[in-house]
């Protein structure tokens, strides 16, 4: 019940931003999957599967030559699994594209709230159903249309729940579709 209200949440939130309701298809920048591994080694190790939607906002920076910044809504949903056990993740956040278009490599970084539908995993508390997630990604277009993405992600409560706060690391691979820029 709980990531049903999740996903509920996250669509009307996205609706109400103007931009995309008003103009979706040219709003809608890419959509995605990404799946990864735990990058560092501990006792436990978690994979994490996603489907992802990346919206362009309005407003960005370019310096005549084209070189510059983009503001991005980046909106994800899918499967964190421990050794023996799953659960859903959700996440949608602000990020900023770096680079020049038509250049095949941009460079992008970002912070979302995310909410796991569980916060035990075979062992490992993660302080919370909220917690933070920030990246940095590179993503490299093959063609028009096409582009591979590597993303490394830390996810942490940010010490919300009484200094409590283990982190997970993640190396993310995406194979994304493009539809603007």
């Amino acid at each position: 019940m709980k990531t049903a209200k999740m996903l509920l949440l996250v669509a009307f939130c996205i609706s109400c931003y103007p931009g995309l309701s008003a103009a979706a298809e040219t709003m809608l920048r890419s959509v995605g999957i990404r799946a990864g591994l735990s990058a560092t080694a501990t006792e436990h190790y978690f994979h994490q599967y996603e489907a992802a939607a990346v919206f362009q906002l309005p407003w960005e920076w370019r310096a005549r030559s084209g070189w510059g910044m983009s503001t991005e809504l980046d909106v994800a949903a899918g499967l964190l699994r421990g050794e023996k056990v799953s659960g859903f993740v959700g996440s949608a956040g602000p990020a900023f594209s770096f680079g020049k278009p038509g250049f095949p490599l941009e460079m992008d970084i970002g912070i979302s709230p995310t909410y796991l539908s569980r916060d035990r995993f075979d062992g490992k508390d993660f302080h919370g159903s909220l917690q933070f997630a920030s990246h940095f990604g590179l993503d490299l277009r093959l063609g028009p249309r096409v582009g591979l993405e590597y993303r490394f992600q830390h996810m942490s409560n940010a010490g919300m729940n009484g200094g409590a706060n283990p982190g997970l690391n993640m190396h993310l691979l995406g194979l994304n579709w493009y539809f603007a820029r």
